[in-house]
C-alpha cells in the first residue's frame, strides 16, 4: 500500500492521481481550511493530523469542512514536538474526539520515543496509529530520533495486537480461564454453628470462607437471613439451597 502526505494543492492533487486508497493531510496543514475543502471535493478518503492547534473548535471546522462532502476521513491526536514530552502527550483527548466525532474514525499520530504510548493509544481506543520509521537514529532531520527502528516497529505492531485482543467485551462476567481459581478460591457460605431444623437463619448463624463441597455464594448471605432451615446443619457445614425452605 502506498499512500503520503500532501503539504499544497499542487502536491495533494498530484498524489490523487496516483489512485492512492487514501491521502494524509498533515497537521502543518490543520488550519489550511482551502486545501482541507479541496482534499475533501475530490472525495478521496483522508487522515488529517491535528498537532498544533490552539483548541477544539479548531478540529470542530477541519469535520465540518470535511463533512459537507463526505464522511471517509479520520482525525488523529497529536502534538507536535519531536520527540514529544511524555507530560504533553495527553492521550484522553482520544476518548474526547471518539464522543464528539463518533461517526469517523479516531487515531493517533506520535512523536515521542518509545512504542509505549502508541500502544497505550490503542488502549485508549485509537483505531489507527501513525509513528515515524528510520533506519537509522542519528540521521539528520526533526524526527529520526523518535522514529522507530524496525525492531520498534515489530514490537509496536505486538503490543498493538496484544492491547487489540486484551481490550475485550465490556460485560463484566467470570471468564473460562478464572474456573480454577474460582473453584479454589471462591467463597461459600457456611454455618457459624450449629443450626436446628425449622430455624430462622440468622446472620450470626452464618460465615462465609472456602469451603467443600461448595455451597451458596458468599454475596448471597443478606438473602438466606430469614429463611428456615428444613434439617438439622453442623457447624462449618456449606450451606446449600436445598438446606433451607424457600422464601
Amino acid at each position: 500500500m502506498f499512500t503520503a502526505s500532501a503539504m499544497d494543492q499542487v502536491s495533494f492533487d498530484f498524489l490523487r492521481s496516483l489512485n492512492p486508497p487514501f491521502i494524509k493531510l498533515g497537521s502543518g496543514d490543520s488550519n489550511n481550511i482551502p486545501l482541507i475543502r479541496h482534499a475533501a471535493s475530490t472525495m478521496i478518503p483522508l487522515i488529517i493530523s491535528t498537532g498544533m492547534l490552539p483548541d477544539i473548535s479548531h478540529i470542530d471546522r477541519i469535520y465540518a469542512t470535511v463533512s459537507q462532502f463526505h464522511s471517509n476521513f479520520a482525525l488523529l491526536h497529536c502534538v507536535s514536538a519531536y520527540p514529544t514530552p511524555y507530560n504533553e502527550v495527553n492521550l484522553r483527548v482520544i476518548a474526547t474526539l471518539r464522543h464528539r466525532y463518533p461517526d469517523i474514525p479516531i487515531g493517533y499520530s506520535g512523536h515521542e520515543n518509545g512504542v509505549e504510548v502508541c500502544i497505550g493509544a490503542v488502549a485508549m481506543g485509537a483505531q489507527i496509529i501513525e509513528k515515524h520509521f528510520t533506519l537509522n537514529k542519528s540521521l539528520k532531520g526533526n524526527d529520526h530520533s523518535s522514529s522507530l527502528t524496525p525492531s520498534e516497529l515489530q514490537a509496536l505492531v505486538n503490543g498493538i495486537r496484544i492491547i487489540e485482543t486484551s481490550r475485550g467485551s465490556p460485560t463484566k462476567r467470570r471468564q473460562p480461564s478464572e474456573t480454577p481459581c474460582y473453584l479454589k478460591l471462591g467463597k461459600t457460605i457456611v454455618t457459624a454453628r450449629q443450626i436446628k431444623k425449622g430455624a430462622v437463619i440468622e446472620e450470626s448463624d452464618l460465615g462465609v470462607k472456602v469451603a467443600e463441597p461448595r455451597g451458596i455464594c458468599g454475596s448471597q448471605v443478606e438473602s438466606l437471613v430469614g429463611r428456615r432451615s428444613k434439617r438439622n446443619l453442623e457447624p462449618d457445614a456449606s450451606i446449600r439451597e436445598g438446606d433451607l425452605e424457600d422464601e
